[in-house]
């Protein structure tokens, strides 16, 4: 936990993805001090998908997983003082305004596992893009980051896994 990189974990299409985040998740919640666990993924349906998996897996977990519906229930769920498994897409982590997410816990045991990591945990580095109106003419430059950036903002002392069943860039 020391660093925030748990690592990335490769599978194969059909290779039990899924429930090797389950079995994961399972052994970090009795090795660490009632640790949060935040599994984040970059569509709907995906999320739909895992957290069926993991909620019927609860006895395994030892809690109800919990699956975020809005930017308002993620930072309520973010600010518990201990436990919790929540389900949410990385795109709830985009400021309103701005270029800063604002953070969202301190705590160093939450544990994030990225699925679909070769598609979401990239975007460190600034981008300049137009900022248009809502008639799409152009008014202006703004600078922006990309979703791991924001994510990191929000919970800047969380250790990160990424699960995936394509190459990352180095």
């Amino acid at each position: 936990m020391g660093d925030k990189k748990a690592g990335v974990v490769w599978h194969t299409q059909g290779s039990g993805k899924s429930l090797s985040m389950v079995f994961y998740t399972g052994k970090i919640v009795l090795a660490l001090n009632n640790p949060m666990i935040v599994v984040i993924t970059d569509r709907n349906g995906l999320d739909d998908q895992l957290f069926d998996t993991f909620a019927a897996c609860k006895q395994l977990l030892r809690q109800e997983p919990k699956q975020v519906e809005s930017r308002q229930q993620l930072k309520e769920l973010s600010r518990v003082a201990s436990g919790g498994v929540i389900f949410t897409t990385i795109q709830k982590f985009q400021p309103d305004e701005g270029n800063v997410y604002e953070e969202l816990s301190n705590r160093r045991n939450i544990v994030v596992i990225a699925d679909k990591a070769h598609r979401t945990q990239y975007g460190f580095p600034a981008k300049t893009v137009d900022d248009k109106s809502a008639d799409g003419e152009m008014i202006d430059k703004k600078v922006v980051y990309g979703f791991a950036k924001y994510l990191r903002d929000a919970l800047p002392n969380a250790t990160y896994l990424g699960f995936t069943g394509t190459p990352l860039k180095n």
